[in-house]
Parts: C-alpha cells; sequence; structure tokens
C-alpha cells in the first residue's frame, strides 16, 4: 500500500502500531527510506513516532491533538522499548474516579530510567521506580485500555510516597480521600503492595484517611502498628518539627488542607 494509506489501514485493522519494519514490508520499501515516506503523514498528523523505530496511526478525533491519548499507545511504546511500566500518581488516580484529579502531565513507573518526551498535546514524565516490575496493574484498565495502570490501592501509596509529583500533601489527601471512596476494594489492594514502599507511605495513607476520610481501615492500622521504624514525616520536605501522631506513628510537620 501507499504509506497515505497506512493509517487508515491500521485503524481499520485495530493494529494499534508499527514498527519500521511493519512500515517497510506493508508500503514495500527500504526501512531507510521509511521515516522520509512518512514524514508528509506526520506532519498531517495521521502518524506519529513515540520512540525510534515505532509508529503510532492517530484516529481522526485526535489528530487537532497530534498525537492520540497516551493510554491507548503506552503500552505498545514500552514494550517496544524493553521497559516495565505502570501509569500511576495522578494520572492513575484520575482514572480511579479522583475527580479533583485533572493531571497536567502523563505519569508512568517505569523499570529503567527514561526521558520524558511532549507527544502531541501530551507531557509524558517517566520516573525509575524499583516495584514495577512486580506490581500488579488494574484488570479493568488493562482490559479496557491495554494499559498498565496502577490499582486504586497502590496508586494511594505512590501519591502519598512521592507527594512532589502531585502538588503537595494538599492535594495528596484530596486523591487519596476521592480514591477510598470511589473504589470499595482498595485495601486489600493498598495491603498487597504496601511492602514495595518506605513505611512512610502507608502511615501517611492511615494517618490522612483518619484525619479527613472518615476512619481508616483496621487492616492498614494493624499493618502500620507493626512496623518498627523510626516515626515518618507527614511532609518529607516540610521542616523536621512537629507534634507526634502516636497513633500513626507520623510527625506532623505540615498543616495539610485537603480540598474536600
Amino acid at each position: 500500500m501507499s504509506a497515505p494509506e497506512l493509517s487508515d489501514w491500521a485503524l481499520s485493522h485495530g493494529v494499534t502500531s508499527l514498527t519500521t519494519e511493519d512500515v517497510s514490508h506493508l508500503c514495500g520499501v527500504p526501512t531507510n527510506q521509511v521515516p522520509q515516506r512518512l514524514a508528509p503523514q506526520r506532519q498531517r498528523s495521521r502518524i506519529f513516532s513515540p520512540a525510534r523505530g515505532l509508529w503510532v496511526p492517530v484516529p481522526a478525533e485526535y489528530r487537532t491533538w497530534g498525537a492520540p491519548d497516551p493510554l491507548l499507545y503506552i503500552d505498545d511504546m514500552m514494550r517496544h522499548l524493553g521497559m516495565g511500566y505502570l501509569v500511576g500518581w495522578l494520572t492513575a488516580a484520575a482514572r480511579h474516579g479522583a475527580s479533583h484529579q485533572a493531571p497536567q502531565t502523563f505519569q508512568v513507573a517505569t523499570s529503567r530510567n527514561l526521558r520524558d518526551r511532549d507527544l502531541g498535546r501530551s507531557r509524558v514524565r517517566f520516573f525509575a521506580r524499583s516495584y514495577v516490575v512486580s506490581a500488579p496493574c488494574s484488570q479493568r484498565d488493562l482490559a479496557n485500555t491495554g494499559a498498565r495502570v496502577a490499582t486504586s490501592g497502590m496508586t494511594m501509596l505512590m501519591l502519598a510516597a512521592d507527594p512532589g509529583f502531585c502538588g503537595g500533601m494538599g492535594n495528596v489527601a484530596t486523591a487519596i480521600v476521592e480514591l477510598s471512596e470511589e473504589n470499595p476494594g482498595y485495601v486489600n489492594e493498598l495491603l498487597a503492595t504496601a511492602a514495595f514502599f518506605a513505611d512512610a507511605a502507608p502511615r501517611r495513607v492511615g494517618y490522612i484517611l483518619e484525619e479527613f476520610g472518615g476512619g481508616a481501615p483496621d487492616s492498614l492500622r494493624e499493618y502500620c502498628a507493626a512496623l518498627t521504624s523510626q516515626p515518618s514525616y507527614l511532609s518529607p520536605t516540610s521542616p523536621k518539627a512537629g507534634a507526634l501522631d502516636r497513633a500513626w506513628n507520623v510527625v506532623l510537620n505540615e498543616e495539610v488542607d485537603p480540598d474536600l
């Protein structure tokens, strides 16, 4: 087929991405000529390349954006790069119903360092995390989008562990409470992944749910009571001083004001 036909052919056949070798075979051109042949289609936002050697057809509704929603290609992209990944933080929180969350970036945990990319309207940001290889993902999101998205419980822990990625502790508290309200099964998901994180993360989640969410589950309280490390700070960046909340072993070094 000709290069102008490629995007519509791929979309009509349910093909979400093509390698340079795929394009070479379909269009009957040498691999070194593929970028040149597809250049006019890239300029018209009919196809784009999120990584060297990978080509993604752009559905008509996304062509003014220049690229699709990253959820539609992140799995293909990360498989192409040979990297483990997990969509997380505020991006996952929004997927799980945290309605206050309209993340300005698409946040992805990766198995090794990867440079950030601006793809169409989307600012895709990558953060290397060791737990990616072992972490479970939301089966609902995997079925619906093909993307590995953190479970709601693990998303709470990601938010609590890295408030600097999420607009601060007030925003983290807002998202955690909303996630607990929208996802009744979060407790088992949280406890199944708590060991991937430093003790500060589950302690912060417990304190936030107790203080702002109408109460923390007993199983989380028991998990945190069994932790033997030194007290954790509620905020990792605020001054290291404040009253100790003995129930959660958290030093209250920042006043948290969630938008609830």
